[in-house]
């Protein structure tokens, strides 16, 4: 056993390690899902609701801003109140969201639900955390890259399920799923050991926690105006500066605040400052080529770039694939034990270029559904090993009682990154679109794909800037070795 086990861990009522994995295992899926689900529907969305590329991708984008101010309280608000708790009101806030998109009436209502499902954006903190509580040191690498492997798995299975609901029920029903699934985590969760809450409650830093939120959202809106209005257009400049000014007010507010929600101070240490700026540059392309595959793959013939794949179809190749970067997770996990978290990352970034060049030719030059398909694979392979790297390079470098905060702030990191990745990119599209068209050219694809391979390329430097830790991380087992053991055996 790496670390002894305290008196207060060993007073508490046990669960089998293998149990606690699996139902964190699910929590990732019901966050992922919920992540991805609507990225096969932005068709049918545009069709049916008689909406425009822009106005639509704010269903995604809504759901990513509240996603990273959810991530930004969620770590905090469990350290304080107990994260079994926070997570189960997590789960049941995304079944109320998903309840409004089903019965809304249009793109604005559909929105709306969405932003209130984005609080599934703090669930996978509060995971991390628990592994912490509940993983002994040696099998934490592996732990986290079988959730975070779980995590990109039910993105894909999201395209998959979304894709055939869509050509048999409707987009509709996309939720009823989602709500069913966050209902049957609920349950799971409720079985989970509560830890024991630490924290002043009378010192909640929820200014911090939701300034960004609205600042960052003024921001990607006037990024978004800017096709229709242009860039000297008062509105936009107006949403850009008044976004900004929002963003640097919050950030002198959390560097300030004696126990900030999103503490920025985190950013001052070399290796974690290093590791949240990888996150940033990464979190741009995974915005980016979530929603952008399924689009090139629905997209009719006749469009200057597109594969003509039902949604089903569609949602069907992504799953395949995921689940190539499923089996390479614990891989990337095993290569970073030890403090190699900076080889996977390495890897990942590697294969990131790689798969941006060959979409780029896969999709536009050859227009080769095949080609598509290797470059596909390719960026399954930069996922994995991105996300197993990551968070455990967070782990690795933080202290063991900052844990949930820093793991806090990276899912913040990624998932602002993400939604701001998303809206630059229908941006950089809609540049490119010709008046009365409704498809980008080649062009703003190429343009898409160069910035994805630029932004890689940067994560690169950083990974190979970054040292092997020397520091072992810790944890605590509440299950006992042999359970742990035979955890390991079994994966």
């Amino acid at each position: 056993m790496t670390a002894p086990l305290t008196a207060d861990v060993e007073n508490r009522s046990r669960r089998p390690l293998g149990f606690v994995i699996a139902i964190l295992m699910l929590v990732a899926i019901v966050s992922s899902f919920e992540s991805t689900m609507m990225y096969s529907a932005l068709p049918s969305l545009i069709q049916d609701l008689e909406s425009s590329e822009s106005a639509v991708s704010w269903v995604l984008t809504g759901f990513l801003l509240v996603g990273a101010a959810s991530a930004a309280i969620s770590g905090r608000l469990g350290d304080i109140f107990g994260r079994k708790r926070v997570l189960i009101i997590l789960l049941l806030a995304s079944i109320v969201g998903s309840l409004i998109s089903l019965f809304a009436g249009d793109i604005g209502g559909v929105i709306a639900g969405r932003a209130i499902q984005g609080v599934a954006g703090g669930l996978l903190p509060l995971c991390f955390g628990i592994i912490r509580d509940a993983v002994a040191a040696k099998y934490l690498s592996i732990a986290i890259s079988l959730v975070a492997g779980t995590a990109m798995l039910a993105g894909a299975a999201g395209n998959l399920i979304a894709g055939n609901i869509i050509d048999t029920l409707g987009w509709r029903f996309i939720f009823v799923v989602a709500a069913a699934l966050a209902a049957v985590t609920a349950i799971g969760a409720s079985f989970l050991r509560a830890n024991k809450p630490t924290g002043p409650r009378d010192r909640i830093d929820w200014l911090g926690g939701i300034l960004f939120a609205p600042g960052l959202a003024l921001v990607l809106f006037g990024v978004n105006a800017a096709h229709g209005l242009g860039w000297v257009s008062p509105i936009v400049l107006g949403c850009l500066g008044l976004g900004a000014i929002v963003l640097v007010g919050w950030a002198v507010w959390e560097a300030r605040h004696p126990a900030p929600m999103v503490n920025v101070r985190l950013f001052v240490q070399r290796n974690l400052g290093l590791t949240m700026l990888a996150a940033a540059l990464l979190g741009l392309p995974l915005g980016i080529s979530g929603y952008l595959g399924q689009l090139i793959m629905q997209y009719p013939t006749e469009a200057p770039v597109g594969f003509g794949l039902s949604a089903g179809v569609a949602g069907a190749v992504s799953f395949a694939i995921g689940l190539f970067g499923f089996a390479l997770s614990p891989l990337s996990g095993r290569i970073a034990r030890n403090g190699r978290a900076n080889v996977s990352l390495m890897v990942g970034s590697s294969a990131g270029i790689i798969a941006a060049v060959l979409t780029a030719y896969g999709a536009v030059v050859a227009n080769s559904l095949p080609w598509f398909i290797v470059s596909q694979i390719v960026l399954t392979v930069s996922t994995a090993f991105v996300l197993s790297a990551l968070p455990m390079l967070v782990v690795e470098n933080s202290p063991a009682k900052n844990t949930g905060e820093a793991t806090g702030v990276y899912t913040v990191v990624q998932t602002a990154f993400s939604g701001i990745g998303t809206s630059v990119s229908v941006a950089i599209l809609a540049g490119f679109t010709a008046a009365g068209a409704h498809f980008s050219s080649e062009q703003g694809y190429i343009a898409v794909f160069a910035l994805v391979a630029i932004l890689s390329v940067g994560a690169l430097v950083i990974a190979l800037l970054l040292p092997r830790s020397r520091k072992s991380t810790t944890g605590t087992v509440d299950s006992g070795e042999p359970d742990v053991a035979a955890f390991a055996g079994a994966h």
